[in-house]
């Protein structure tokens, strides 16, 4: 889009404010930060008023089969207004009246009628023109291309396995190359309906308009959604389009649009804000905090996992956001807490305790970083609450489960004392030599910082309290020490078959729990086990 525009917006102060722009306009927010509302004081009360064409999220999509052409005055006038007869002059006055029925932001909006016959008004005057004008030669005269057969090229372009037949005064599709096989325009999919319409009604927007979208991928699938507002805008590139969106998925794909957060709305007033680019934060992530009006804790793990659809099910009171390491998780939460734009939000991470020693996750803490009170989030799976919550669930009996689980683990535990040793002493001695003296200056200085610091790391002590730290565990079958310090993943899936379930239905089971009305009774189980962390879940 090169075309500059200007949108005037209401701001906090109860004036307005101008926007500048060559890119289309998509406003994130959470549901109740007032979009609809902010579409709805564009059209109507904003000085630009006249020449913008709001399309509703609350629509039917009743499609007819056929339509009746009238004037193109007419039609066009009943389309956008609501009113076929209005006079020419302040004809957009109407609209609020006749077209949403005097409440704007709510009404349902059902003019796919009115839309047709827009289409086939055009499409009969367009031809009755190109008519004429071969009558009055004998040379050849290039048919119109109506807006009837743009819908048809656009809408055919974004379903390349559909082809949209236009005969008469009706409209009907059938599978490409299927011509004997049609079916009628009111049977189409609902995707199929709405893809037709959005069409439309943006080709039917004043000239050098605005167009306002609410919840432009309502109805449509992923695949297509991006794809069919590309070709949209590429259609009008005389007007500005403005959508209106929840959605993050939808958010990203426009990744051209200028995004504007709406971060509140009182029912008077809005507070808005461009978003700007946070360095080292993915613009997928920056758009899926601003659309929710919950505090942010960013998570270890990717969507799709037991253990990130634990946390969504027992950290219900948070926006969980799965980033996969550790890295990513402490990079991303010092990314938004350094952010001048985002620092009033509350964002926080967890990630699992592994073989961290205390003066790193005290560390971590300061950075707004939580350690699990256990190795691996995994280990949650197998805590001595839950598996007993499990085996009352399975009609079980409970405290020989919990038994056979303890054995079970300790066992595993202590075939591989010496490699589980090892992993913590060598993950102690990379953190100390992180503690390394970068302000050291020059060739020696350096050696020595490094020699120093080499020099201090003591690892016969260090693997010693290490060994009778595990040891000691073993020997006293302390259970909740042995899961703070045993990091292996495969432990959820190993223990399953201790409670007669397959491998891995054990976390799978857990997870069927805390999303049901069994969920209290597990996040209360699991509670002690998230360490600091736990004073922040509802």
């Amino acid at each position: 889009m090169n075309t500059s525009f200007t949108l005037h917006l209401p701001n906090s102060q109860g004036g307005t404010e101008e926007i500048s722009t060559n890119q289309s306009l998509l406003f994130i927010g959470a549901n109740g930060s007032g979009k609809t509302r902010l579409g709805t004081w564009i059209e109507i009360q904003s000085p630009q008023k006249e020449k913008v064409h709001r399309i509703s999220a609350q629509k039917s999509l009743s499609m007819p089969d056929n339509a009746t052409p009238m004037s193109i005055e007419k039609a066009e006038k009943d389309l956008l207004y609501g009113y076929a007869d209005a006079p020419d002059q302040n004809a957009w006055q109407h609209k609020q009246g006749r077209r949403w029925s005097q409440k704007p932001a709510i009404s349902l909006l059902n003019d796919y009628q009115k839309l047709m016959v827009y289409l086939f008004s055009d499409h009969t005057e367009e031809s009755v023109k190109y008519l004429k004008a071969s009558k009055k030669t004998a040379e050849k005269v290039e048919p119109p291309i109506t807006k009837l057969d743009l819908v048809k090229k656009v809408w055919e372009k974004v379903l390349p396995h559909r082809e949209l037949i236009l005969g008469g005064l009706k409209i009907q599709t059938c599978i490409k190359g299927q011509s004997d096989r049609v079916y009628n325009s009111s049977e189409m999919s609902d995707g199929e309906r709405v893809i037709f319409y959005l069409i439309g009604q943006c080709l039917a927007a004043p000239k050098d308009g605005i167009i306002i979208v609410d919840e432009p991928e309502i109805h449509l699938h992923k695949s297509v959604q991006a794809p069919l507002w590309r070709e949209i805008e590429s259609l009008r590139p005389d007007c500005l389009f403005v959508y209106m969106t929840h959605d993050v998925d939808f958010a990203v794909s426009l990744q051209e649009t200028q995004k504007i957060w709406l971060k509140s709305y009182d029912g008077a007033r809005w507070e808005w804000e461009k978003v700007a680019e946070v360095e080292g934060l993915p613009e997928a992530l920056l758009v899926e905090v601003l659309g929710s009006r919950k505090p942010v804790v960013f998570v270890e793990g990717e969507n799709g996992s037991y253990d990130v659809s634990l946390y969504r099910a027992v950290l219900n009171n948070f926006l969980v956001i799965p980033s996969g390491s550790c890295t990513q998780v402490i990079q991303a939460v010092k990314a938004l807490s350094n952010s001048e734009q985002l620092h009033h939000l509350e964002v926080v991470g967890l990630i699992d305790r592994d073989r961290r020693v205390e003066g790193e996750i005290s560390s971590l803490k300061n950075d707004g970083i939580y350690t699990l009170g256990v190795a691996e989030v995994e280990n949650l799976f197998c805590t001595p609450e839950i598996i007993k919550l499990v085996s009352e669930r399975l009609a079980r009996n409970p405290d020989e489960d919990v038994t056979n689980a303890t054995d079970f683990v300790i066992g595993r535990i202590s075939s591989e004392i010496e490699k589980q040793v090892s992993l913590r002493v060598a993950s102690e001695i990379k953190y100390q030599l992180n503690c390394f003296d970068e302000n050291a200056t020059g060739k020696e200085p350096l050696k020595v910082a490094l020699s120093d610091l080499a020099g201090s790391i003591d690892v016969d002590s260090i693997y010693a309290e290490n060994d009778t730290l595990i040891r000691n565990a073993v020997n006293n079958k302390d259970y909740l020490s042995i899961l703070k310090l045993y990091n292996r993943k495969a432990l959820a899936k190993q223990i399953s078959s201790n409670l007669g379930l397959a491998h891995g239905e054990l976390a799978q089971l857990v997870v069927r729990m805390a999303n049901s009305s069994d969920g209290q009774v597990v996040k209360q189980a699991l509670k002690p086990y998230f360490g600091d962390f736990a004073e922040k879940m509802a």
